[in-house]
């Protein structure tokens, strides 16, 4: 049995990729505040957070900063 490998590569204007660009930046800060505020807690309290009180606080994040708004409900 043969193992087949496909290779796509997705052409977009300058619009698109500065778009891309924008939400990717943006995920990252998003998830590196998240990953900030769980460390913190586990500092202070020694307490991990589950993934229901991280999706509240990225929740929390994208209603008070409108930067975090620019990403779709299923990326936060």
């Amino acid at each position: 049995m043969r193992v087949r490998a496909y290779r796509f590569r997705a052409y977009c204007s300058n619009t698109t990729a500065g778009v891309l660009k924008t939400q990717l930046e943006v995920a990252c800060k998003l998830y590196n505040a998240l990953l900030h505020a769980e460390q913190e807690e586990y500092e202070e309290n020694k307490h991990t957070m589950n993934k229901t009180e991280l999706r509240q606080l990225a929740l929390d994040l994208r209603k008070k900063n409108p930067v975090f708004q620019v990403l779709h409900s299923q990326v936060a």
